[in-house]
Order: structure tokens, then sequence, then C-alpha cells
């Protein structure tokens, strides 16, 4: 049972490409049958097998050809050194040797830590999650930004982000610091002010401000976010670049030039998708018919157009929370 539950978390480890459950013995060349033949006694009657052997402590007395020959000849079944249906391994070290049949594929990718902090938006629907989860597997520790919608938005989609993360925390050697903006003074400021067909842009376009001055404050270098190219009005290059513009720190998009099902099968993989569906809720600076393309200049202007005042307070109300 420890090894079931330890095999399942290993499975979720960045920086591990793979492992396997063992058989620890003396470096003995009987012990070392003995547990081997124990493990091939689980190969059916129309099962091919092979062994193979890797003698890392070279004053064992049998070559790694000599021990997979002389074990291979007392399984009573057939052989096949190409392609077969089962392996026994054997690694053969000074004071201990190691027998396993079957290696288990873990998380890939790099240690969570070695490749620097980012700071990644959040929304709760599918693609951020994703896009989070794959700069996890890079070697990035992260912090999350959540900008809060309430009224505008469903009060549960908050703990919906919540629950996301703790889900994301299965991948995360460590506690998950989540910030969350108060977003909807801005949003009424910009519906109130501004010209609403480049709303979506606007309101990126703050978000990232905002983003930017808590990414600094905590040390991340890049932010995340989980932009699908021409996805949706706000991703088509004209509009990402109004968003991004005048924005100093890197922007980070792992998902940009993947088709939907893959975010969505990947999502599933991840286990936040179940979760993700559930927020549904719309963003109120969505038109009827948004800008698919916008002028940087022209969305400055607009962006000039909401006090300063409302951005700082913004800013100063963030909630910090730990996961």
């Amino acid at each position: 049972n420890d090894a079931k539950k330890t095999s399942e978390i290993l499975k979720r480890v960045f920086g591990l490409h793979s492992f396997a459950i063992v058989e620890e013995v003396k470096t003995d060349y009987k012990e070392i049958e003995k547990i081997a033949l124990k493990f091939a006694k689980k190969i059916k009657p129309n099962e091919t097998f092979a062994i193979r052997c890797h003698r890392n402590y070279k004053k064992f007395p049998l070559t790694s050809m000599q021990v997979e020959s002389k074990i291979g000849a007392k399984i009573r079944r057939k052989c096949n050194l190409t392609n077969p249906d089962k392996t026994i391994y054997i690694v053969i070290r000074r004071d201990k040797s190691y027998i396993y049949s079957e290696i288990f594929n873990s998380a890939g990718g790099l240690p969570v830590g070695v490749s620097g902090k980012v700071l990644c938006l959040i929304s709760g629907g599918i693609d951020s999650p994703v896009a989070a989860w794959l700069m996890m597997k890079r070697g990035c520790s992260e912090e999350f930004i959540y900008f809060d919608n309430q009224p505008f938005t469903d009060k549960k989609d908050r703990q919906r982000v919540i629950e996301i993360l703790k889900v994301l925390k299965k991948y995360y050697p460590r506690k998950i610091r989540l910030h969350i903006v108060p977003f909807s003074k801005i949003q009424e400021s910009v519906i109130n002010t501004c010209n609403l067909k480049f709303g979506c842009v606007l309101g990126r376009k703050i978000m990232f401000r905002i983003s930017e001055i808590v990414a600094e404050k905590i040390g991340a270098q890049a932010l995340v976010t989980g932009d699908n190219l021409a996805q949706v009005a706000s991703q088509t290059l004209s509009n990402l670049r109004s968003e991004q513009t005048g924005i100093k720190i890197p922007v980070l998009m792992p998902l940009i030039g993947m088709d939907k099902i893959e975010i969505i099968d990947m999502s599933k993989k991840i286990g936040t998708y179940d979760i993700s569906i559930k927020i549904k809720s719309a963003c109120p600076l969505t038109p009827k018919s948004p800008a698919t393309k916008s002028d940087p200049s022209i969305i400055k202007k607009e962006e000039r157009k909401i006090k300063k005042n409302i951005i700082e307070k913004t800013i100063k109300n963030i909630e910090v929370l730990e996961i």
C-alpha cells in the first residue's frame, strides 16, 4: 500500500523521468536469482520475456550477459530480446542489488524552482491552469493572481479557483500563494468612461499593469497567461500587442499555438477540467461585437480615462492567500 501511494506521488514529480518499485537484495547471485525467478512467475504462458542486467559492481563474479543467460535459462517461457511482453530488470551494485519488472513514467520536465519565479494569471477557466502546469514542468516556481469580478460574476468562482489551485498543488512541492485583486471598481470605470468596443482589451491591459507591479514585488521574472492565438477576440495578434504594449516584464503564453481540444485533453489529464467547466460567469467588459483589432495608441488614450486612484486603491486592497 505504501509503494502504491508513493508511486502515485512520484508520477506527479517534475524533474523525474521515470521510476520503478524494486526488491532489494544483498549482492549475491543466489539471492538475485531467487527474486528474479519470483518475478518470472508473473509471466503468462503465452507471453515472451527478456532479462536486462546492468552491473555497476565490476568485481561481481558474473558479467551482465552471464547473469541474463543463467536466469533466462531457468524461465520456462519463450525469450524475445527485441520486443518482449515482460522484462525483468536487474541492477547489481556493490552492497545491494535491485530487481524490478515495471518502469513507471513520471511528470518529466525540470525540477520546480530551477528556472526562476513566474506570476500566473489564473481565471479558473480551462486554459490558465494548463498554462501554469506547463510552466511548472519547465522548472518555474509560481505564484498566482486572480482578478475577482464580484458582484459582476458568481461568488462561487473564487472558491473554484482555489479548488483548481489545490489540484495544481499536487504537482507543486511548496505552498501556493494566490493574490486576489478586487477588480469590479476598475470594471465599472471602464464601463462608464471608456469605449466598450475595446472593453476586453482595456480590462486585460490593466490586469497586466497590476500583475507587473505584483510580479516586481514578489520577485517574479515573467507573467504567464493561458492565451491561445485567435481563440477569442482579445487573443488576436493585434489585441495581444495592444494589451502588452508598455508592459516591461516578459509575458509567457505556453498555449499560444495549441488547438482547444489539445488544451482540454491536457486539462483532463491534470485534473482541473471538471472544476474549470463549472466557471461560466461572463466578463462584463465583453460587448456584443468586441474589437478583434486595436491600435496601441488608441488603447493608451482609452486607458488614460481611468482614474489612477481607482487602480492604486485596487492594488492596496489585494488579498493574499496561502494554499
